[in-house]
């Protein structure tokens, strides 16, 4: 079997949940290692959906140390993405992180200025611009009649 990447799915509502699905039906390719949500009820309930089950973690720090991820996928509270962002990367992982990237600009360009001191990954999810919802935004019409 070949080396699968290590992730640690922080946030269990929605999107994270939607994350921890498309990866654990990608498990030839990634292995999840943990589900990280301050509310028990929604980490307990998604947890439920998987065989085998994953450990499950409240404290984000403490499932950072312990799990040890290549890669941390962030679907939590958008003021908690910069911290979370920098601790992931300061502890070798790799960050997905779910949009937007801090609440405010200085926050943003410290998890940036993180990712290129540490040389690590970061990924914005950012799926509107081909969601169908996002086809017809003042910013798609205008991507569209440039390409005409």
């Amino acid at each position: 079997m070949r080396n699968r990447l290590r992730v640690l799915v922080v946030g269990c509502g929605n999107m994270g949940a939607s994350h921890a699905r498309a990866y654990h039906r990608m498990a030839d390719d990634f292995e999840i290692v943990g589900l990280v949500s301050r509310g028990a009820t929604s980490r307990r309930l998604l947890n439920t959906e998987f065989e085998p089950r994953y450990p499950e973690y409240s404290s984000f720090a403490d499932a950072l140390g312990h799990a040890r991820p290549d890669a941390v996928c962030i679907s939590t509270y958008s003021e908690t993405h910069a911290d979370y962002a920098v601790a992931a990367m300061e502890a070798g992982a790799h960050v997905f992180l779910e949009k937007p990237v801090a609440d405010n600009i200085a926050d943003c360009e410290r998890v940036i200025e993180t990712a290129r001191r540490l040389k690590r990954a970061l990924v914005v999810g950012y799926i509107l611009n081909v969601h169908p919802s996002g086809r017809n935004s003042p910013s798609s019409r205008a991507r569209s009649a440039r390409r005409s």
